[in-house]
């Protein structure tokens, strides 16, 4: 059984609290795994058990073990991939953030697969004894920057810091036309295309709250460039809110008219803000802007 221990001291600087306070509602530690905290006795203040409601006080040192099957989230099995593919942006013992390639699924979607991201990055890892599990994703068409957690234990912490927006991701892209206001917001719910099991549509079968935020970079005579945070992270969400209003990605191959006509997908994940589990430090992690992005005539393909 693998286990995971964490040494912390609490800043001099913080607030007292009770214990229970700070590893459910600070350190995001989920009920679940909590409770085997308590029940183990795996939580201790100053190198001594005790209970949940003592106080806890600036300078003291917690100390938390975390063993496999204290999760209920299974263990990741990726075939081996290419480890020298893996481009890494920023690492510590519980987070790896890469950059993602143009044209790379993220994960693979039969077990026997192997030329995904997270193939690649599992065998990465492997020297480590650490396996990759995912935080969230990017379409195969997107490049950028993408967050992996090292265990299972920062997972769930991850996870509820890009839900309640304190993990914030950044993206740029090239869209047709020109936008009639400097900065917005698109506001519409995305679900399944009934006419195409690949493609999402605004209001479409079982549609969910989607929401983008975006601001104009760049103006060209037929094309914008702008940047984009968002709220909510539904699959194809930019790609389809853009497409909605008229202004599709350039290069898209789904959703733009001409998509086929272009090099690649112009969407980048560029910047992740990042808060580090247990400390909240913040961590700005910035992926290249490829080439191409550059350019002032977007690449098309050359003809054949």
């Amino acid at each position: 059984m693998q286990a995971w221990h964490y040494h912390l001291k609490r800043r001099l600087t913080a607030t007292e609290l009770p214990l229970h306070d700070l590893l459910r509602r600070e350190w995001l530690i989920p009920k679940s795994v909590y409770h085997q905290l308590r029940v183990k006795q795996h939580v201790t203040v100053n190198g001594v058990y005790q209970s949940v409601n003592t106080l806890i006080h600036p300078g003291d040192l917690i100390e938390l073990t975390f063993e496999t099957n204290d999760f209920r989230t299974p263990l990741p099995n990726y075939h081996a991939g290419q480890a020298a593919q893996t481009a890494v942006l920023y690492e510590t013992s519980d987070i790896l953030a890469v950059n993602k390639p143009i044209g790379q699924k993220t994960h693979p979607n039969q077990p026997w697969e192997n030329n995904s991201l997270f193939n690649d990055v599992a065998s990465y890892l492997e020297p480590q004894h650490c396996l990759p599990y995912i935080v969230h994703r990017l379409d195969m068409e997107t490049s950028g920057v993408l967050l992996v957690a090292k265990n299972p234990v920062v997972l769930p912490i991850l996870n509820r810091l890009i839900k309640t927006k304190r993990i914030k991701r950044h993206y740029i892209a090239w869209i047709h036309g020109q936008l009639n206001l400097q900065q917005g917001t698109i506001d519409a719910p995305i679900g399944r295309d009934p006419f195409d099991k690949r493609k999402r549509k605004v209001a479409g079968t079982n549609a969910v709250t989607a929401i983008t935020h975006y601001k104009v970079l760049k103006q060209a005579s037929d094309r914008t460039l702008v940047g984009i945070e968002l709220e909510t992270g539904r699959t194809h969400q930019i790609r389809v809110h853009f497409a909605s209003i008229g202004h599709p990605l350039v290069g898209d191959p789904l959703y733009d008219p001409q998509g086929n006509q272009y090099v690649r997908l112009f969407l980048h994940a560029d910047r992740l803000h990042l808060l580090t589990p247990f400390s909240y430090e913040p961590i700005l992690i910035k992926a290249p802007l490829p080439a191409v992005f550059n350019q002032k005539v977007l690449l098309k393909k050359l003809p054949k």
